[in-house]
């Protein structure tokens, strides 16, 4: 006859003999000494015999009961963990739990299993022991961490700040928030839980690293009062600092139209610019700082992408609104248009002249000075001055120059030695005319070049003392050179210096007087050329249009040495000119080198406009900025 004994390991009581046990033939249990309150074990063991025992098959009656599986027996005098006494009182059905758990009759063994009216008072009475005696509770279980999300109104922003929403769950008490750049610290915030916006101030952006605009990856650090922590995902953005920012009216579309110039004062500005609204006839608006329309009037030529419209003359308070290939007319402060041009002249160059007046190109090269109508209270037809049309005059080159003295330069390309070349030449027409037929009163032919190759592009200087030419050269490659324009041959002397090779085919050449450079621009590429014909961008790199983008339009002021650079996609299949979307500040560091300041890109189109203080205003958009001073541009980015 097999005893299996139950009962606390090494205790007082167990060794005195409290225990019981079941005779598994004759099923006649005997009841266990209950033992003292500091004598509960911490749990049950079954302690096999000393002596070798057999495996019960699973035929025999106990299997057949509860039993399933079956343990190998161990080494006599081993010892099995039961697990540990079930919390609370003894009970019948705690101990049917404990058995479900434990499977003392179900578990796998080398003897045959206890018989449940055994096995139930031991587990009793191993329960009020350890009632008594205060089992230790188990650990509370460990807190989730707080829950963090970081949002923005918009990816590309350009304000005089930095909103982020940002949702913190599961701090009790609240939080700190620490509001990142990747890894570095940007601001830290109190969070009283749930959704905040909170705001980052355009002076904690780190630009000396992360560039103007700010390529940013934001993420917010939360920390509860009991010291767990979270973070969120990174959330990307960029962000251009600017002064202040208009935000379009409630449902009335842009605040500015798409291409603009600037009236008024710094403090009291006012835009002016072309659109062309739902009735299809193309306007002029004058609208406020706030996007109030203040002014309209119907345009007689066609608005397009490509509409230029002129600074404000000092001297006739008009401005030249022009289309290429379209017409032209003259607007008063007053939004009265005062002269426009016949549907012939399709101006292709347009200057204006000291009182107001235009030197008008057109598409068959005839040069004409039009009245702006000094008199005119309503629109009329402007006056031709006088029209310089001579068969030698194929083709103008560069947009028309007047000096101080009242002469207009005309760069222009005539007959050659042959019929197989042909002549820059540089003419000379006094502004004020005899006649309705202009004669020229000088003109220098300084170089020949061959009609099978691509013709050069054109620039006067700020005197007209230098006519840059843009020459192409083989293997899709350029350069300039600076001539006299008041000599003829352009070699020698009269020949000031020729620029080294530039990798592209030119698009335009300029020259910026207030930096003293020419710029050669390519579709997508620009480089700055100083008065020996160096090239003084920085580490001689040019700057780019990004990624698939042209070069549309500069931007610049005669009395600022800084441009701004326009550029667009390219034009599509049907030619129509397309809207820019990223505009780029250059200026010059200490040393003379053309530097990338800024660069802002946006994901629909935007304008650009100078105020008469140098301020650049920019449409993102529907919206309006104001830029900050450069000054404070380059301490940002020194």
């Amino acid at each position: 006859m097999v005893r299996i004994p139950i009962m606390p390991l090494n205790t007082p009581w167990s060794q005195n003999g409290g225990h019981g046990w079941e005779d598994v033939a004759a099923r006649e249990p005997r009841t266990a000494a209950r033992p003292t309150a500091n004598q509960a074990p911490a749990g049950l063991w079954l302690q096999l015999p000393a002596h070798p025992v057999d495996v019960m098959p699973p035929t025999a009656m106990w299997s057949r009961r509860r039993g399933r599986n079956y343990h190998s027996p161990g080494p006599l005098g081993d010892v099995l963990h039961l697990g540990p006494v079930p919390e609370g009182p003894a009970t019948a059905a705690g101990m049917d739990a404990w058995d479900a758990t434990y499977g003392i009759e179900s578990g796998a063994m080398a003897l045959p299993s206890l018989m449940r009216r055994a096995r139930r008072p031991a587990l009793l009475v191993a329960s009020s022991l350890a009632a008594a005696c205060g089992g230790s509770e188990p650990p509370p279980p460990t807190p989730e961490p707080p829950q963090v999300a970081l949002s923005v109104p918009a990816g590309i922003i350009a304000d005089d700040k930095l909103q982020v929403i940002v949702t913190v769950s599961g701090c009790e008490d609240g939080s700190a928030l620490n509001v990142n750049d990747r890894e570095t610290l940007l601001r830290t915030f109190s969070h009283s839980g749930g959704t905040m916006t909170l705001t980052l101030e355009r002076n904690d952006i780190p630009y000396a690293t992360v560039g103007l605009a700010a390529n940013l990856s934001l993420n917010a650090v939360a920390t509860c009062s009991d010291g767990r922590t979270n973070r969120s995902q990174p959330t990307p953005v960029t962000y251009f600092p600017v002064q202040r920012r208009i935000v379009e009216p409630q449902n009335a579309g842009q605040v500015v139209t798409d291409h603009f110039v600037i009236d008024g004062t710094p403090t009291n500005p006012t835009f002016l610019g072309c659109g062309v609204p739902d009735t299809e006839i193309s306007t002029l608006y004058r609208v406020d700082v706030s996007g109030n329309v203040t002014g309209t009037v119907g345009m007689p030529v066609t608005c397009t992408p490509e509409t230029v419209i002129t600074e404000r003359n000092p001297v006739s308070g008009k401005r030249w609104v022009w289309t290429p290939n379209v017409g032209a007319f003259a607007v008063d402060s007053e939004l009265r248009i005062t002269a426009r041009t016949t549907t012939d002249i399709e101006p292709t160059q347009l200057t204006v002249l000291a009182n107001g007046d235009a030197i008008i190109v057109n598409r068959i090269d005839e040069v004409r000075r039009l009245s702006h109508n000094p008199d005119g209270t309503s629109e009329s037809i402007a006056e031709v001055r006088w029209l310089y049309a001579p068969a030698t005059l194929e083709s103008v080159i560069a947009p028309p120059l007047v000096r101080e003295d009242g002469v207009i330069l005309i760069a222009s390309l005539g007959p050659g030695p042959d019929a197989f070349r042909t002549d820059v030449t540089v003419t000379e027409i006094e502004a004020e005319q005899p006649s309705e037929v202009a004669e020229a009163r000088a003109a220098y032919k300084l170089r020949t070049f061959s009609r099978n190759e691509r013709l050069p592009l054109g620039a006067f200087n700020d005197t007209g003392s230098t006519l840059y030419l843009g020459l192409q050269l083989g293997s899709e490659q350029s350069q300039v050179i600076a001539c006299d324009a008041d000599h003829d041959e352009c070699e020698g002397p009269q020949l000031q210096w020729t620029s080294p090779a530039l990798p592209v085919p030119l698009a335009h050449v300029l020259y910026h007087p207030a930096a003293s450079r020419v710029v050669a621009v390519g579709q997508q590429r620009v480089w700055f050329l100083d008065a020996s014909g160096q090239i003084r961008n920085r580490d001689n790199r040019s700057i780019d249009a990004n990624g698939a983008l042209n070069v549309l339009q500069v931007l610049r002021r005669p009395n600022s040495p800084e441009l701004y650079l326009l550029n667009a996609p390219a034009r599509g299949l049907d030619g129509y000119p397309t809207l820019p979307n990223e505009i780029v500040a250059v200026d010059q560091t200490a040393s003379g080198e053309a530097r990338e300041l800024f660069r802002h890109q946006v994901v629909g189109s935007l304008g650009g406009a100078l105020a008469p203080d140098g301020r650049l205003w920019i449409r993102t958009g529907f919206d309006l900025v104001q830029t900050l001073p450069l000054s404070d541009y380059r301490r940002y980015r020194p």
